[in-house]
């Protein structure tokens, strides 16, 4: 007979067993095509499609309008939001893309601000951003960052600037073995083709804030700027010209299957066997010396 210690502790365990796959059971199944997190922000903050968790991580002064975006309903950011999702499984560090309908819904000036953040697991940097897209002052900025800390960066200005109401059509693509591009209303606008080695673990995900990391989210001091969100997206793979021209154009539509992408040179740069041949060891002895730094 169980004692009442006893039965706690099998609650405890059963409850603890049972706890991922109420998890998995909330994430829903990616379609083919690569895309691997999607938010229509019609009715909910949860993801409509997700390879990882669905749910929000965090989700504080923001607020669901059913109606006015881009796309149907949208997401309102407030200054100080805190928005962001799990980003194991949902988006990889390798290569993607990140796309999203945005709107300043007030009008904006030279003063830079952040639109999009994601954050590395772990990293040396104070706010441990992997990736970034900002407003520039009088475009879009993006980023990536490798695991040297050097930036892969574009910058773009715009002709003119948008009205607090219009929609902007914003996507960014990164491979490690290419580099990245940045689109504008399905247009390709800058363009960095610089690989970089960029495998490493990603934490979180969201809008604006002045953090996006496994230490905290938030909004504060001079990162505080609201905006509107509709429409996110994440593929595993960097989609070509034609493919953003089709999601901009035709939601609805997925883009057309891609050939999955080389995971051998991506592998061969980061490890370091993309520098040809190793030298023939001629000599009938070879002295190998090991010098350790403490």
């Amino acid at each position: 007979m169980l004692t009442p210690i006893s039965r706690l502790c099998w609650i405890a365990m059963l409850t603890a067993i049972s706890l991922p796959g109420l998890a998995i059971a909330r994430q829903a199944a990616a379609p083919d095509r690569g895309l691997l997190f999607h938010v229509t922000a019609d009715e909910s903050l949860t993801a409509d499609v997700a390879t990882g968790l669905a749910e929000p991580t965090f989700a504080d002064r923001v607020a669901l309008r059913p109606a006015g975006g881009a796309r149907g309903g949208y997401l309102e950011g407030t200054d100080d939001q805190q928005m962001a999702w799990s980003a194991p499984g949902n988006i990889f560090a390798q290569r993607g893309t990140l796309a999203f309908d945005w709107r300043a819904r007030y009008a904006t000036g030279p003063t830079p601000f952040v639109l999009f953040r994601v954050g590395f697991a772990n990293h040396s940097s104070w706010d441990m951003t992997f990736l970034r897209i900002d407003w520039n002052g009088s475009g879009f900025d993006a980023f990536v960052t490798d695991t040297n800390l050097a930036r892969v960066r574009v910058s773009y200005t715009l002709p003119s600037v948008p009205g607090p109401d219009q929609w902007s059509h914003l996507a960014f693509t990164w491979d490690e073995t290419q580099g990245v591009v940045l689109f504008v209303d399905g247009q390709r606008v800058a363009a960095q083709m610089t690989p970089a080695p960029l495998d490493a673990a990603l934490d979180q995900f969201g809008t604006a804030a002045r953090i996006v990391s496994p230490i905290q989210v938030h909004s504060r001091y001079s990162f505080t700027r609201g905006s509107d969100f509709d429409d996110l997206r994440i593929y595993d793979h960097a989609l070509s010209d034609a493919a953003v021209r089709t999601m901009r154009d035709a939601p609805t539509s997925e883009p057309a299957l891609q050939p999955p992408p080389s995971w051998q040179d991506a592998w061969n740069r980061r490890f370091g066997f993309d520098q040809g041949s190793a030298p023939y060891l001629a000599g009938a002895v070879t002295r190998i010396r090991r010098v350790e730094f403490i």
